[in-house]
């Protein structure tokens, strides 16, 4: 499931790619120059000779099950390590949303709920593969429509009372089925609309069965686990759905958290810090069995911007950050003396791009468009979408902001994906063959140097991004000056990233927008369910806002995004790898072709980390984490 991401120190983010056969509908068959796409000025994280090369640790081998004290616990697979300190991190530019993971949409947020609760499986950060959790089995049925999950005997929720398979029931049947909170997490858990039915067995046992066969729907089991005994009651009020909205806000008690993972919010101090203390029942120990988190504390300060985070942790006020890929010759020379290491994650998973609001649709509260009607014409324009694509001068941002390390970017999926399609191919920034795409849709620049449409309406509109960092500032600076040279003004104004997603999710009130997305699991394109169908939740582009019960219904989807919501539903019900392959190619080509959003570049991804931070070892499918898989057996020497 995809996320929206805010800008930290780089800028994570990430989609979708893979190729087709169709041509790009509205635009003339016109050859516009090429280039190879996702190349980088400057090999940074390629090969053993490269002065920084890319993670690649050895494989620690599978986790085991051992009976401690009666409980099935899942043991650690690193050297046992110090119990007790802090471990103090950062979040940059603003505040967490929430801290109820099912309501959760931003990434700081569902950071947090990753840190409290727990799913039935997890994806193994060294191989991809699906791992045991909360479960301590998972069986497939041969036709793969049923899935028997075992929970490990003896877990307890924060509060001591029993994890069953109640639980497990009441979060797939009422919490992700209905709709309630993110509905996102339905969007990416159904088949054909229809989600799996999940029935009790025993205590410990569920039984999930699909509608149709679901390639994914392992990978999905790793959704986080809910306390009934906590959550049935508040549903059950008589304005349930807005109630759980608000349990375990941003305001909340701390103590009022019921959790099943390895920490628990103790602490929120808003603008100031996040602090979370190891929970006293996780089902975790080390070789020498003794249970773990070794971390007493995790500490979360949060701060106003990129350049404030750098200089706290050369202070060491932070024992680890994103680094900016412009910071990184300054960070290389300065490891020995201050005791840290620059780690290496290789291209970002995630993606940055530009997007127009395409809605257009009336706003039942005003009666009034959601986006000026002229606006809208040229936004839901594809000469003009795409006119904008090829004007965009990527080489100058990853040369000027990346300082040559990172990659332009066309793509939805990223190049480390099984997924991406290779023939799609990039291009070189050209006025001219833009020129000629706006002259199709008959657009014209007069002598007074700006861009009309063909009904005499100059060219100019609103661009928002969101503050905190520097990356957006710079690159929606450079977007205002490509822009100039077709005759568009820009007015680029920067806001909060609560509010910036308020607008994006809820409200609709924006024009063209900076954004970024980040996948839960990069290895799977359907976790872009959320993002591509016409009636996901993240279908940010143009957006539609649910009902009452959560359902979003879809009446004026374009021929594209209908093409789109069958790609999905196919794709997710083929088990034949070759197949998925050949639908998520076209569904690549269908973004590439009607570009609704028009990709950026990708930056590397840098972690420094002191030396004193005991286990710590990053792989590359570990990014959205910053390489802290493992967070249980991580421990400060």
């Amino acid at each position: 499931m995809y996320k929206l991401r805010k800008p930290i120190t780089l800028c994570l983010i990430s989609l979708v790619v893979l190729s087709g056969c169709t041509q790009q509908p509205g635009i003339e068959p016109t050859n516009p120059p090429q280039s190879s796409a996702n190349t980088s000025t400057k090999s940074f994280d390629q090969g053993s000779t490269s002065a920084l090369p890319s993670v690649n640790p050895v494989y620690p081998g599978p986790y085991k099950t051992v009976v401690v004290d009666g409980v099935e616990m899942k043991q650690g697979r690193f050297e046992p390590g110090q119990f007790g300190n802090t471990l103090v991190r950062s979040m940059v530019g603003s505040d967490p949303k929430v801290f109820n993971p099912w309501t959760a949409s931003d990434t700081q947020s569902r950071e947090l709920g990753s840190l409290m609760f727990a799913g039935l499986v997890g994806v193994d950060p060294y191989t991809g593969d699906v791992i045991p959790d909360m479960a301590s089995e998972l069986t497939i049925s041969p036709d793969e429509l049923t899935y028997t999950t075992q929970l490990r005997k003896g877990l307890k929720w924060s509060d001591g009372k029993p994890i069953t398979a109640d639980d497990v029931a009441f979060t797939w049947n009422i919490i992700i089925k209905e709709g309630y909170g993110n509905s996102s997490l339905r969007d990416v858990t159904t088949i054909d609309g229809k989600s799996p039915t999940v029935v009790v067995v025993d205590e410990l046992t569920n039984k999930f069965v699909t509608p149709k066969p679901f390639a994914p729907f392992a990978r999905l089991l790793s959704m986080p686990i809910a306390p009934q005994h906590i959550v049935e009651p508040i549903i059950k009020t008589k304005n349930g759905r807005e109630a759980f909205q608000q349990l375990w806000s941003a305001n909340t008690d701390p103590k009022s958290l019921v959790t099943s993972g390895p920490f628990v919010l103790s602490r929120y101090v808003p603008s100031q810090r996040v602090e979370l203390v190891a929970t006293k029942n996780y089902y975790m120990v080390n070789k020498l069995n003794k249970r773990l988190p070794y971390l007493a504390k995790l500490v979360y300060q949060i701060v106003p911007d990129v350049n404030t985070n750098l200089l706290k942790f050369k202070a060491k006020e932070i024992d680890l950050t994103i680094v900016r890929n412009r910071d990184a010759a300054e960070l290389l020379s300065q490891q020995e003396n201050d005791n840290f290491k620059l780690y290496n994650l290789g291209q970002s998973i995630g993606t940055t791009f530009l997007m127009f609001n395409m809605n257009q649709r009336t706003n039942p509260k005003t009666s009034k468009p959601y986006v000026d009607p002229v606006k809208s014409l040229w936004f839901n324009d594809v000469n003009f979408r795409q006119a904008i694509n090829h004007t965009i001068n990527r080489d100058n941002m990853v040369a000027n902001y990346f300082k040559g390390i990172g990659f332009p970017l066309y793509t939805s999926e990223p190049p480390s994906s099984p997924y991406w399609n290779q023939s799609l191919k990039g291009f070189p920034a050209d006025t001219n063959y833009a020129m000629t795409l706006l002259e199709k849709s008959g657009f014209q620049k007069k002598p007074d140097g700006f861009l009309y449409d063909k009904n005499n309406n100059k060219v100019e509109f609103d661009m928002l991004a969101a503050s905190g960092g520097t990356f957006y500032e710079a690159i929606g600076n450079m977007i205002v000056e490509d822009l100039k040279r077709l005759g568009i003004k820009v007015n680029f104004q920067m806001l909060n990233f609560n509010i910036l997603s308020d607008k994006i999710d809820h409200s609709l009130d924006w024009q063209a927008c900076l954004m970024a997305l980040s996948p839960g699991d990069p290895l799977e394109p359907n976790d872009g369910a959320n993002v591509y169908k016409s009636d996901g939740r993240l279908h940010v582009f143009d957006q539609r806002l649910p009902d009452e019960s959560g359902i979003i219904k879809v009446s004026d989807a374009r021929p594209w995004e209908t093409r789109l919501d069958e790609i999905f539903n196919v794709g997710a019900q083929s088990l034949d790898k070759s197949k998925r392959k050949q639908l998520y190619n076209e569904y690549q080509q269908i973004i590439f072709d009607e570009a609704p959003f028009v990709f950026l570049v990708s930056p590397t991804v840098l972690v420094a980390a002191r030396n004193t931070l005991g286990n710590y070892q990053p792989t590359q499918l570990s990014q959205s984490a910053m390489g802290l898989h493992n967070m249980e057996e991580l421990y400060k020497k």
